[in-house]
């Protein structure tokens, strides 16, 4: 695997002015290519401890399934690395912390999947933004979906999803962060004051929305782009030449 970063799904997001804001009905339908799942998901930088012979550290399960961590943070790659020096030096000194595209890796655990030997993905959040979603999900009444938490706003009275203009097409930001889904909320409610009493903050999982689009294909799924986390942002500011040209 090469650690080619491409940022045009996410950087494009960002220079929309919030004026053209727009809502999308949830709509149910049937799944999205695979082609077009990897494309959405190479906007996601991910970390991953891999060895010399590129091969990324898993662990196997009984059924001969494998399972490999995806961090979505450095700090919690570097935690796991910690660990498993502590554990196992040995084997630890031969991994080190890389890089890649979201959409990358999971094209690889697609490609080397068959029904009997499956290669499944675990996908690690980011400790802090962990606790933060179950706190928020826990205070509305509900139960926390698991895993990577991601945020989306919708209209109460009608569960349609916010949306914003991206080359003329309404798309459905998705956030990593409820810091960064707080602060676009609250320049949505002052732009468009009408709608700010309205909005709530849906919480769902990486996982659960991965296997939507396996399942489905629809405007909703199409429309969704993910917005940069804090992290992310550091990253794609620190790498010009991953930016599109």
């Amino acid at each position: 695997m090469k650690p080619i970063i491409r940022w045009s799904l996410t950087l494009g997001i960002l220079i929309n002015p919030v004026s053209n804001l727009g809502l999308i009905q949830p709509t149910p339908v049937v799944a999205l290519p695979q082609s077009a799942i990897v494309d959405f998901l190479a906007g996601v930088p991910v970390y991953s401890l891999i060895n010399q012979q590129g091969s990324p550290v898993d662990r196997q399960l009984d059924d001969g399934s494998v399972v490999t961590p995806v961090f979505m943070s450095r700090r919690e790659a570097e935690a796991f690395a910690t660990e498993l020096r502590r554990i196992d030096p040995e084997t630890a000194n031969s991994y080190s912390i890389q890089m890649f595209p979201l959409g990358r890796i999971y094209e690889v655990a697609r490609q080397n999947s068959s029904n009997s030997n499956r290669l499944f993905l675990d996908y690690i959040p980011n400790t802090k933004e962990l606790e933060i979603a179950r706190q928020f999900v826990t205070e509305n009444g509900q139960k926390y979906p698991g895993d990577v938490p991601l945020y989306m706003a919708k209209i109460a009275s009608d569960q349609s999803y916010l949306t914003i203009k991206q080359d003329d097409q309404d798309i459905v930001p998705v956030f990593f962060e409820k810091a960064t889904i707080d602060q676009w909320i609250n320049t949505v409610s002052q732009a468009q004051p009408e709608l700010a009493q309205g909005i709530t903050i849906s919480v769902i999982s990486l996982s659960s929305l991965i296997a939507n689009l396996e399942k489905h294909d629809n405007p909703l799924l199409r429309s969704l782009r993910f917005w940069p986390s804090e992290e992310m942002m550091k990253i794609i500011r620190s790498n010009p030449q991953n930016q599109p040209q």
